[in-house]
Parts: C-alpha cells; structure tokens; sequence
C-alpha cells in the first residue's frame, strides 16, 4: 500500500517531467525559477521532520497542462455528441437538418425558443405537434430541435411508428426506449398501418413517453380537425376510429399544435430543377 510520501513523490516526479530544467531557467535562494513566467519549477517542502528541495510546476506549464486538459475533454464531448447523433437520428441527410441551415420565419424561431427553454420543456412535459401539408417543413424543424439538442448533450430519437413497428419492440422495449430519450421526435404520424396490432403498440409508445414526463415531437400530414375528431376524418377505418382517437386525445395533450402552411418545398425544389434543366437543355 503506497503511504503518503510514496504519493507525494509520484507527484513530484510527474511535476518534474512536465517542466523540465530548460535554458534560460535560473536558481534563486537554492531553487529553480522558469525562464519564461519568472516562477518556481522547486520548492521546499517538510515531509516528516526532513525538509527536501521538490519539483513543482511553474506557472506557465501549469496552464499548458490545464490547455491540453481542456482540449482533451473538448474531444471527448465532440465525441460522445457524434455518437449521440448517430445512436439518435439514423438518418444521414436528417442529422444535416440543422437552424443554421433554416429560413428564419416565426415557426423556425418558435423551434429556436423551445431549445433555449428546454429545461422548463422537459420539467413541464411540453411537447410540439407540427401539421400541415406535405413539403412544409415540419420534417425539418423537427430534426432542427432534436440536432440542437444533441448539440447541448441531450439524448435525443428520430424515428416514425413504421420504424417503431418494424423493429418489433415488445412492451419492455418499448417503456425501455421510450425513457432513454429525453426528446423523441416521431416523423409521419398516419403513415402507419391500420391494424389492431400496430393502433396498440403506437398507444403504447405515446402513453409510455406521457408515463416517463418526457416531451414529444410529433409531425403529421393529418388536418387537426382529423387529429380532433378522427371519427370523421377521411381514410380512417371507422372500426379503428376508437383508436386513433385514443392515441391522438394523449398526443394532443402532450403537445401543443403548430401549423405549417404555405406551399410544398419538395414542389418548389422539383420545379427549380425542372426549370435549370429546361435552360440547359432548352
């Protein structure tokens, strides 16, 4: 078992490695100073009744060694943000999604508010339902929020109920995955199948997520009226209108509704190429 004077050796000679005698160093009262910052690279110490001449760091290693400390842990952060990013969002091009990248407009600076907020988010359980046509850039503000997350350090999923269902995630998985996170973010609700076995396990994911106090994300093509009133809403099976109105009254508790209106960007885009082409082909 190492006693005290062994540790304090070990110190010193590690000190002594870190700032080595260098020329233009100098002695004073029996001690080494550093040439640069005019410090000690000695000092005297009392161990035990015997006093001994010690290495020490001088001011200047000191905070070389404190500068590469910091680079070392700036890496480490850099690294564990990477891997958050790709544990959370699978998608490539989504993880590229991010507000620098984005239009400012009054739903891009309520997504801005909500990352400056989330604390008070995720204490309260704040989620977002962003709706509206398709092309509209719900997808996009979404994954802006759960990249800027990310970027804070915060565990954050991208995922939709098809990928949900495809994994086959039994009731643990489900309340397992559903707490890891916490911000989730759910692309595309209605593009699920319509069936007993699918309806049941997108409850599950949104009742386990309400149970856990962790905010939700949820994009839809769906009208809020549809949301609302799923019983009269087209393309709903009535046999599952009970269903969807289950999942959507829990979803609409959870989140507040933001709507995205104005033209389809992916229209928009088809048309730029189109035109180019036509300019370049005539």
């Amino acid at each position: 078992m190492n006693t005290f004077v062994d540790v304090f050796n070990g110190i010193a000679q590690k000190a002594a490695k870190l700032s080595p005698e260098e020329p233009g160093d100098y002695r004073e009262n029996g001690l080494l100073y550093c040439g640069k910052c005019h410090t000690q690279k000695q000092c005297r110490v009392n161990l035990m009744g015997h006093e001994d001449i010690v290495s020490c760091l001088c001011k200047c290693a000191s905070e070389r060694l404190e500068a590469e400390d910091r680079e070392i842990k700036k890496r480490e952060e850099l690294a564990r943000i990477s891997n958050l990013r790709v544990q959370g969002i699978q998608d490539k091009q989504t993880r590229e999604f991010t507000f620098d990248k984005a239009d400012d407009s009054e739903n891009i600076r309520k997504c801005r508010k909500y990352v400056e907020r989330w604390p008070d988010m995720l204490e309260h359980n704040n989620g977002l339902l962003f709706w509206g046509g398709v092309g509209t850039g719900k997808t996009f503000a979404a994954s802006c929020i759960a990249n800027a997350l990310i970027d804070r350090g915060v565990p954050a999923l991208v995922t939709s109920f098809p990928r949900i269902l495809n994994a086959g995630w039994d009731k643990t998985e489900i309340i397992d995955q559903m707490r890891r996170f916490p911000m989730m973010v759910i692309d595309d609700l209605g593009a699920e199948r319509q069936s007993e076995y699918a309806l049941e396990t997108v409850f599950s994911v949104v009742d386990e997520r309400y149970k856990a106090g962790r905010p939700l994300i949820v994009t839809t093509n769906l009208r809020l009226d549809d949301l609302r009133d799923p019983e009269n809403a087209k393309g709903i099976d009535p046999k599952f209108a009970m269903d969807y109105k289950r999942i959507y009254d829990r979803i609409l508790e959870m989140c507040v509704p933001v709507a995205f209106k104005g033209g389809s960007r992916r229209k928009q885009a088809s048309e730029d190429k189109m035109r180019f082409a036509r300019e370049v082909f005539g």
